[in-house]
């Protein structure tokens, strides 16, 4: 078992894998990715992946062929050859190598970057206890919902937050409303009601969020857009968030209030058990 890197269709060891200096991804951020997990060899929702992908790479008018190029088939191949038994695939496509200039060039090939490594576990003790989240002003482009490389204020808020004692920060904006964390849809739960930010161009639409509907039919459990305001966060039954990575994780205070009573709610937890038996199954 080694981990891989995918650079414009050869494998390599991460270590020997090189782009250019004058990459667009590297001196602009003009790149878009996708993390995908494979589960027992198995790329886990990977049509709903490579469709957010396409949809990114529409909104920031990059052109990539995904059937001459065979991601698809890249992308298995990879975690075929890596041989873990679970594995975080990283998938990157940047505009492409020109010299530095802030208009986009004519007739230049997109740079595809993959890497294959074990998926990373999250801290049982989180799942046991519950993360505690911070506030933080909604300093972001307007336009999140497209999955680009461009991350600078989530990984400032991330790591201011975690440098005072938080599991993650979570964006609201000036007026109150509440966004997503760093890197995972945030939820709220009233009673049989789990209601999450109106999916707008505003917050990333995960891909584990619409998973989750899902988990959520079978538990009785009704889904629903609308706009969350601090105090509606606050008032919450219990809170949730979720991404690939995290998969479903309780949050159990924000900015050191208690969620209710600051332990990890049934619902929270029973979703984050459905969730993980389906997503294996």
């Amino acid at each position: 078992m080694s981990e891989l890197a995918y650079l414009n269709g050869v494998f390599s060891p991460i270590g020997d894998a090189k782009i250019s200096i004058e990459d667009r991804g590297f001196q602009f951020g003009d790149s878009i990715y996708e993390v995908i997990f494979a589960y027992g060899g198995k790329l886990f929702e990977l049509d709903a992946h490579l469709s957010r992908l396409r949809s990114s790479l529409d909104a920031i008018d990059l052109h990539y062929d995904f059937d001459a190029d065979g991601l698809s088939g890249a992308m298995r191949e990879g975690v075929r050859r890596c041989e873990f038994p679970d594995v975080m695939v990283y998938l990157q496509i940047t505009r492409g190598v020109a010299p530095r200039n802030h208009t986009i060039p004519d007739g230049i090939s997109p740079t595809v970057v993959m890497t294959f490594k074990p998926i990373p576990l999250v801290d049982p003790d989180l799942h046991a206890n519950g993360a505690k989240l911070k506030t933080f002003p909604e300093t972001r482009w307007a336009n999140c919902y497209i999955k680009a490389t461009t991350l600078l204020p989530n990984v400032l808020a991330k790591s201011r937050a975690k440098k005072a004692g938080y599991y993650d920060a979570v964006f609201v904006t000036e007026e109150g409303e509440v966004r997503e964390s760093t890197s995972a849809n945030i939820y709220v739960v009233e009673g049989k009601s789990v209601v999450f930010p109106r999916r707008d161009k505003s917050v990333l639409h995960g891909v584990t969020q619409r998973f989750l509907s899902g988990c959520m039919d079978a538990m009785g459990l009704t889904a629903e857009e609308g706009l969350i305001s601090l105090d509606r966060l606050f008032a919450a039954d219990e809170v949730f968030i979720s991404s690939t990575a995290i998969e479903v994780l309780a949050v159990t205070s924000v900015d050191d209030k208690p969620i209710l009573s600051g332990q990890v709610g049934p619902i929270s937890r029973g979703l984050y058990e459905e969730f993980r038996r389906r997503a294996r199954s």
